[in-house]
This record gives C-alpha cells, structure tokens and sequence, in this order.
C-alpha cells in the first residue's frame, strides 16, 4: 500500500496520466528520426564551419574580400539612411510595378488600342487636314511660279501693292522690323 500512495504522490507520475502530455511524448518519439537527422545535419554544418575557420587559406581569402570593400563609418551610416527609406523605395516600386502590369494590360487588349488609336487619329487629323492643305498650297505656288515666264516689272509691282493681301502683308512686316529694332535699343 505504502508503494501505491507513493506512485499516487509522484508528480512524474501524476505528469504521464496527462493526456496531452502522453499525446506529446508520443509525437516526441514519432519524430524522434527526424529530429536525429536535423541535429546530425546542424553537427555537419557546425564541423564545416569549424573547419572553414582552421582553414588559413579560406580564412585568408575571406579576409581579403572583407579588406576590399571600403566600409567605414560613413558606409554604414548610408546604409542605415537607405534601410530607413526603403518602406518609401518599396511603395515607388510597387507603383511603378502596378503601371508596368497596367500598361501590359492595356498592351495585350487589342480592343483598348484600337481604342486609343482612334481617339489619337480624332485629334490629329484636323492637324494633318490643315498640314496637307498648306503643303499643296506651297506645291500649287510653286508650280505657278516656275510655270510664270513672263517677266516683273515696276507697273505690276505697282498694281500688287493696291491689292488688301499684299497691303496687310506689308503691314506685317514693317510692324516686325519696327519691333525688332526697338528690341536692338
């Protein structure tokens, strides 16, 4: 009886009649493979490093590399003012990323393009009407004046100079040399 009510008042023994702690033990001793395999790999990794570090020549090839970037204070405190601004650098890149997705949208939707094409036709095309028209007008004067043998003289000068276009032309002109030479003053 005595042994009975010491099993009782073991608390080892009072800890197994837990039945999460029995679901725990025996989860422990399911992954207990497992768990021999990891610490033989972090006891690999450990024995590398230890190695690595014995090692004089990897040692000194490290050491090289470390001496070959100029790290100073004043590094260091770029980095740590690049590391406190990268929450804005993010938001900058993932706007800059949400555009590239929307014009590669826009791109891949040939409904949408032929959308824009149209609405950039609608507005250019007046000024291209008007372009077109001014160069055959220049191309029709042209012809004109090549195809003029006749030649000037001072009466039709005279007579051209009655006509309203050429008067406002000359009205034109004379107000331009007027405002340029006051400019020169």
């Amino acid at each position: 009886m005595e042994t009975m009510e010491k099993k009782e008042t073991n608390p080892l023994f009072e800890q197994l009649q837990q039945p999460d702690i029995q679901a725990a033990l025996v989860s422990l001793l399911q992954n207990l493979p497992r768990f021999e395999k990891n610490l033989e790999a972090m006891g690999n990794i450990a024995s590398f490093g230890l190695a690595a570090l014995q090692d004089k020549q990897s040692m000194q090839k490290y050491d090289e590399l470390v001496r070959s970037y100029n790290i100073n204070l004043e590094t260091l405190e770029a980095l740590v003012g690049l590391l406190e601004k990268l929450p804005k650098l993010l938001k900058q890149v993932e706007q800059l990323e949400n555009l590239i997705d929307f014009t590669a949208a826009i791109l891949a939707d040939q409904q949408t393009i032929d959308y824009v094409t149209s609405s950039i036709k609608s507005y250019t095309e007046p000024f291209l009407k008007k372009g077109q028209q001014g160069f055959s007008l220049v191309k029709e004067i042209q012809q004109q004046a090549q195809s003029t043998t006749k030649p000037l003289n001072l009466f039709t000068i005279l007579k051209w100079l009655k006509d309203p276009n050429v008067q406002q032309s000359l009205k034109f002109v004379q107000a331009t040399l007027t405002v340029l030479n006051k400019k020169a003053d």
